[in-house]
């Protein structure tokens, strides 16, 4: 028996990609208390994870999972964020 779901979560097109940020412009991705990285899920359907700083690092791991779509939308919007963010003076 076959089922599928609406909401997509029981599709096998499902995979992750992950792509490494800056730690200086993450907080322009994630918002205050996460409003834009909750935008950014709500925009793209896709499942996003941000990696705690790691000791050392420049940079914070995002996974994004979903459909190939999903994913593509989701690095979209994580980058016109981040893109946005070296254009203030």
């Amino acid at each position: 028996m076959n089922h599928v779901s609406l909401s997509g979560l029981d599709s096998t097109q499902t995979s992750s990609h992950e792509i490494a940020i800056p730690n200086d412009l993450i907080g322009c991705i994630i918002g205050r208390q996460g409003s834009k990285i909750n935008e950014i899920r709500q925009m793209s359907g896709a499942q996003i994870k941000i990696s705690n700083p790691v000791e050392g690092s420049t940079d914070r791991q995002i996974t994004i999972t979903g459909s190939p779509a999903n994913i593509s939308l989701a690095q979209y919007l994580i980058n016109a964020r981040y893109g946005d963010s070296g254009s203030r003076p």
